[in-house]
């Protein structure tokens, strides 16, 4: 039995402890409630409100004629976040599912680009309105997944351009660590080739963000506009040198075949047209492309991913004579009017040496062998002009160099010198017949088609160039603010003016000349110049070349048409120059 002092002391200590309780409660609720009420209001904020990313619409892409070449369609992606995301296993198992996807790429984009616990990650790009129905109708079941809308690139003109165009993707780490995209974030998508990659701070804009309340699921209640929002600022709109006709119209001529055409302005170095064929449909890279979709282009034997009219170095063929012919002049190494008789072939020592034509040209002069395309007479004029004379004036026309046109991965191409060929065979180890193959644009001289392009603009404008390049003007749309490309002269000076005008004599020959090799390049309205050329191929068939410049006084444009395995120049580059010259006569534009 208990005493009566015994358990009125343990009321006392039972109260004593119940008001010790009472006192730690109010004083942890007044800690929370005064001292710390910044930190848990904030807290409950960020629990109640979600800053929502407004991603910019990128800059449309315009012809010189004003026709959309690259638009933007609304595209939805798909986020994570993983403050919310508290059963991430089964919510992207669910997921998979709906989107008829791999739950596993889920998970480890979603491990690999998560950044905390707020920060937002996108783990799918581009769904169908469809899919994000199927969303919609399963939020319940997918806490912490939510969708963005953002703008995917869609070609409206029918201009199938993709190394000019170029593509979009994802930014990865080592973008992210570069002082170029230092205000990037994973997940943001920018220009990987192409316009899209030199344009990309215009073509970009400038993020926004809106305010919206929550609930407990977190869905989205309302947009909480008395806190402060910013709109997105679109990205400027880029207007391209490119005609839009013509490229689709050369797009359709060089389909079936493998080359490219180089049309450029001759008063400012725009380029007009580039096609590279074959090519592939822009709209692959729309949005994330297959696996399976990206092994058949890099497995194609035809290297439709490879840009033949800025990347590929190869041999110019009979075109690169005309460089022998002004070196011989200029330096006074040739007389145009001597003759040179021409039996079908040349023999150096125990070499032979054939003409394309087996028969020969007879005796021709100068003139007679630019518009003949003799190679004999070039085989002996090259030894008077020399290996030294030859490389000197093959660089003072700027090949072996970029032509720095506005595009990625442009390839130098090569002019070997003597140095070259003593590092390569060893001093005095090199024959003549080396120097043979250089004059007739065979051997180890490397060319890309656009700088054979910007050469035929350099002889059009007697030794007056400009750097190649697509973009005509940039405009803000919001403002009407055009800010114009500024254009830089490639020169080339010292040449003499009866240099030039034997050279368009002969090349004006090529075309109208009754032995002429571009007779099929003749639109006959107007008159044009121009230099076919024969690659020889150890791999294949000879690969075709036409250059020239119309109409022949005035020049407007310059072009290179380079057809891979196509043939004779004459045959078959020539004809499409003359069909694309019509074209241009018969849209008045030239």
């Amino acid at each position: 039995m208990i005493s009566g002092s015994s358990q009125s002391t343990r009321i006392i200590v039972f109260r004593v402890l119940i008001f010790i309780s009472f006192v730690t409660l109010l004083l942890r609720y007044g800690y929370v409630q005064l001292i710390q009420q910044d930190v848990y209001f904030k807290q409950s904020e960020r629990n109640r409100i979600r800053p929502i990313t407004l991603v910019p619409p990128r800059g449309i892409v315009r012809d010189r004629y004003e026709e959309i070449l690259v638009d933007n369609v609304p595209a939805y992606s798909v986020y994570a976040i993983p403050n919310e995301l508290s059963a991430p296993d089964s919510v992207f198992d669910l997921l998979g599912d709906l989107l008829n996807r791999d739950p596993e790429s889920f998970r480890q984009i979603f491990k690999r680009d998560r950044r905390g616990l707020f920060q937002e990650v996108k783990i799918c790009r581009y769904i169908d309105f469809a899919s994000l129905i199927r969303i919609e109708e399963n939020k319940l079941d997918l806490p912490g997944i939510v969708y963005g809308i953002e703008p995917r690139r869609f070609y409206p003109a029918g201009v199938k351009a993709p190394h000019l165009f170029g593509y979009l993707g994802e930014i990865d780490e080592k973008g992210l660590q570069s002082e170029e995209f230092a205000s990037y974030k994973l997940g943001d998508v920018i220009g990987k080739a192409g316009i899209e990659r030199i344009y990309e701070k215009t073509l970009q804009g400038k993020k926004g963000f809106q305010i919206v309340e929550v609930d407990a699921l977190g869905r989205e209640v309302s947009v909480l506009d008395q806190l402060q929002s910013q709109p997105p600022v679109p990205g400027l709109e880029l207007h391209l040198s490119i005609d839009a006709g013509l490229q689709r119209y050369l797009e359709q001529k060089m389909d079936t075949l493998r080359g490219g055409v180089a049309v450029l302005n001759c008063q400012n170095g725009e380029v007009i047209a580039l096609v590279s064929k074959p090519g592939y449909n822009p709209e692959l890279f729309a949005k994330p492309i297959s696996e399976k979709a990206w092994k058949e282009l890099t497995s194609d034997p035809a290297k439709p991913l490879y840009d033949r009219m800025v990347q590929s170095g190869t041999n110019p063929g009979s075109t690169y004579k005309i460089i022998t012919a002004i070196a011989g002049l200029q330096e006074g190494l040739i007389n145009p009017d001597e003759k040179v008789y021409c039996p079908g072939v040349y023999r150096l020592g125990r070499r032979s040496f054939k003409c394309h034509k087996e028969e020969g040209h007879g005796s021709v002069n100068l003139q007679q062998a630019i518009e003949q395309s003799c190679n004999v007479y070039f085989y002996r004029m090259i030894q008077k002009v020399g290996l030294e004379n030859w490389a000197k004036y093959s660089k003072m026309f700027h090949f072996g160099e970029k032509t720095g046109i506005d595009l990625t991965q442009e390839y130098s191409g090569s002019i070997p010198d003597k140095d070259y060929f003593d590092h390569r065979y060893g001093e005095k180890k090199w024959s003549k017949g080396l120097l043979l193959n250089l004059t007739v644009g065979q051997g180890e001289l490397l060319v890309t088609p656009l700088q054979m392009a910007s050469f035929a603009l350099l002889i059009a404008n007697r030794g007056q160039g400009f750097r190649p390049h697509v973009n005509r003007f940039i405009k803000n749309p919001e403002t009407g603010d055009e800010f114009f490309f500024e254009r830089k002269e490639l020169l080339v000076e010292g040449i003499r003016e009866d240099v030039w005008d034997l050279v368009h004599a002969g090349m004006f020959d090529v075309v109208n000349g009754i032995h002429g090799t571009a007779k099929r390049a003749n639109p006959w309205r107007i008159k044009v110049a121009g230099k076919t050329g024969t690659a020889q191929n150890p791999h294949g068939d000879d690969h075709a070349w036409f250059i020239g410049f119309a109409p022949f006084k005035n020049p407007r444009v310059a072009f290179c048409f380079f057809v891979e395995n196509g043939g004779g120049g004459g045959a078959v580059a020539a004809p499409i120059a003359g069909s694309m010259l019509r074209y241009l006569l018969r849209e008045k534009k030239i």
